[in-house]
């Protein structure tokens, strides 16, 4: 190495009109490390260009510049160091390869985010071409910004979305996204809210996104929407949505529930400031109205202006280009816990009401898009921990009303049981739900939000009947989409991601929802018998046990099924009516047949074979194999045949097809 240039220069801003302002330097920072390719190898060459463009850099970011050192190597590149009243930045170049690595650090107060742009303005210099006509590439640019050093919880201020481990480790903090673009940060009386355009380069590239811009005749260029940025929503720094999960989180959130009621016309949405959640709901042609209360009215605001997508009802025949704007869409800027408690609290007497009266109508449907339950903040801790509020959600429905509400990310069978730890509001809200008489309560999960884990939802009945619903089959959801959702201008479905086969997926929760729910304490009836299966030394109380009757609980109470003798505790209930067909895969079947002819003492199983060979019939109706199924009238009859042998059998009850497995 040669010092060609060797100078210290000292640097003082007397036009500084902040000089009079006391900064707080805390022992903490914020770093930004930046890395940029495909600049011109003239300008990285250049100690004085790169000396200017450094002290521009600290000029236009409001920082003070103490003194400053460059070096010029050789062959090529260059070195440069400044000395901030902040602290430090710093840079290295390779002119050859056209790249440089700067580096700043701060321990001031003001935010280092908004260097970013001038940072590029000033270092990104494109290469000029070599001859006419080639294409040259854009500087691209990688960078991470970090919180360093100590502060007390109290001092960090606006800075704790930045220290957040979606915003702040998963996205500010990683420099391996090919693109990192801050699209809006916005400051409401309520939340911060940020937005970033990325390009995860493990899936992506932004040199296929600059190409999807382009008129090139290419594959890019003909699907632009293939290769886009995905566009990520922060709130205090948490992720919120995703453009990539915007159908899969809010179609699984909004569905499932809506198509479980027969005729849903009144909808409430608790949050969904983005409007997705009104997007989906307006889809339903039954709906007549559908009530958003979004305490957040600049969040609403500002997704209209940077996240169109999410509140676009454009194609969507006769609704409005904005889906704030749709005629059956009413949206109130209020608190939801005092809305819902104003309205329909307890102690709200007829003769009380100031609200106009159509606030005062039942709602078919309810779905909660507020804060997820494992958001340790306080609005959060009022939405799922306040029996007032939960009451008045429950007094709010129709007496066939449902309520859908996001649970968080999904257990895993690692994890410890929901009345301890991060999961403590989920297990809250569960419990709170059955104590006030839902009387079906269902989880479930979809891997497609683009949250990282599967993200869970709840759906609660006040009427049982609503099963029905829940538990059809492909065929029959798929007509009832068909009956009930818009048609669209564009001719496409209304619905990018839920369909039949979907809503299958949801109707039997994963084992480990059932796996945490058997490690509460004490141990929930029923779970000391899943690992145990059928036993036939528990009583059995058949369904002649049982009557349909009027109930006398109340005037609205209607019809209930009453026991018409005392039921043993732990009783099984109509196990003879618990499946209506059983069936033998071909192994099965193959296994019982070379039984029979390989052993004598298996003899026994000709009768099965005979059985099975005249009874059942041929079909692949549950499962994706051939199989044999045996029709429920016969059960009784192999049953007791084979306990005439001396035989047993076991039959597993599969709740969502209503089959056994023999």
């Amino acid at each position: 190495e040669d010092d060609d240039d060797d100078e210290d220069d000292d640097y003082d801003d007397d036009d500084d009109d902040d000089d009079d302002d006391e900064e707080e330097h805390l022992p903490a920072g914020q770093h930004l490390l930046v890395d940029i390719k495909d600049v011109d190898g003239t300008f990285l060459n250049s100690e004085e260009l790169l000396a200017q463009a450094m002290v521009d850099v600290v000029a236009d970011s409001r920082l003070t510049l103490l003194s400053y050192h460059c070096h010029t190597l050789v062959p090529t590149g260059v070195s440069c160091v400044g000395v901030l009243l902040e602290s430090h930045i710093s840079f290295h170049t390779w002119p050859t390869e056209g790249v440089i690595t700067l580096d700043l650090f701060t321990c001031g107060a003001a935010p280092l985010l908004p260097v970013l742009p001038v940072i590029e303005r000033l270092f990104a210099i494109p290469r000029p071409p070599l001859f006419e006509g080639e294409e040259v590439r854009k500087p691209g640019m990688l960078w991470s910004h970090k919180l360093r050093g100590f502060r007390a919880e109290m001092e960090h201020g606006d800075t704790d979305a930045l220290s957040s481990s979606d915003l702040g480790e998963d996205v500010l903090g990683d420099n391996t996204y090919d693109l990192k673009e801050e699209v809006a940060s916005v400051q409401t009386p309520f939340q911060r809210i940020d937005i970033y355009n990325l390009i995860d380069s493990r899936k992506l590239t932004a040199a296929d996104y600059e190409r999807s811009l382009s008129n090139d005749g290419s594959y890019q260029s003909q699907h632009p929407e293939l290769f886009a940025p995905n566009k990520v929503v922060f709130l205090d720094g948490v992720k919120q949505s995703t453009l990539n999960g915007d159908a899969g989180y809010h179609e699984s959130l909004v569905h499932p529930g809506m198509f479980a009621h027969d005729h849903p016309k009144r909808v409430a949405i608790i949050g969904g400031g983005e409007g997705a959640t009104l997007r989906e709901v307006l889809k339903h042609d039954t709906v007549e109205k559908c009530t958003m209360v979004e305490i957040d009215e600049l969040m609403v605001m500002t997704s209209h202006k940077y996240l169109k997508e999410w509140s676009d009802c454009s194609d969507i025949v006769g609704s409005a280009e904005w889906c704030v704007d749709d005629p059956r869409a009413d949206v109130r800027y209020e608190d939801a816990v005092a809305w819902f408690i104003d309205r329909f609290g307890d102690g709200v007497a007829e003769a009380e009401k100031k609200f106009h009266e159509d606030d005062y109508v039942p709602f078919d449907v309810i779905i909660m898009d507020a804060l997820d339950p494992q958001v340790n903040i306080p609005f959060a801790e009022v939405l799922y921990k306040q029996p007032a509020f939960l009451q008045s959600i429950y007094d709010s429905l129709t007496e066939d009303g449902i309520i859908v509400m996001q649970l968080g990310d999904a257990p895993s069978i690692h994890d410890p049981s929901d009345q301890v730890g991060r999961n403590e509001n989920r297990a809250i809200i569960t419990e709170h739900l059955l104590r006030m008489g839902f009387e079906s309560v269902h989880v479930y999960e979809e891997k497609h939000s683009d949250f990282g884990d599967p993200w869970s939802y709840l759906v609660a009945m006040k009427d049982f009947t609503a099963r029905t619903n829940w538990y059809l089959n492909v065929a029959e959801i798929e007509v009832a989409i068909k009956d009930r959702i818009k048609h669209t201008y564009s001719g496409k479905s209304a619905l990018r991601f839920f369909d039949g086969a979907t809503m299958m997926t949801y109707q039997t929760p994963h084992k480990a929802f059932e796996t945490i729910y058997c490690r509460n304490k004490p141990v929930p009836q029923g779970c000391d018998e899943i690992s145990k299966g059928f036993s036939k030394s528990r009583p059995n109380a058949p369904v002649s046990s049982f009557e349909v009757k009027a109930s006398q609980v109340g005037d609205q109470a209607g019809r209930g099924i009453f026991a018409k003798v005392d039921i043993p505790k732990g009783a099984y209930i109509g196990v003879e009516q618990s499946m209506n067909s059983i069936k033998v895969t071909p192994t099965t079947y193959d296994i019982i047949s070379s039984h029979v002819e390989e052993y004598i003492e298996a003899a026994g199983f000709d009768a099965v074979v005979e059985f099975l060979w005249g009874y059942g019939f041929e079909s692949n109706l549950y499962v994706s194999v051939e199989c044999f199924t045996v029709d429920q009238r016969f059960l009784d009859e192999i049953y007791v045949y084979l306990s005439h042998k001396g035989w047993s059998f076991c039959l597993s009850y599969t709740y969502s097809d209503n089959f056994g497995t023999f």
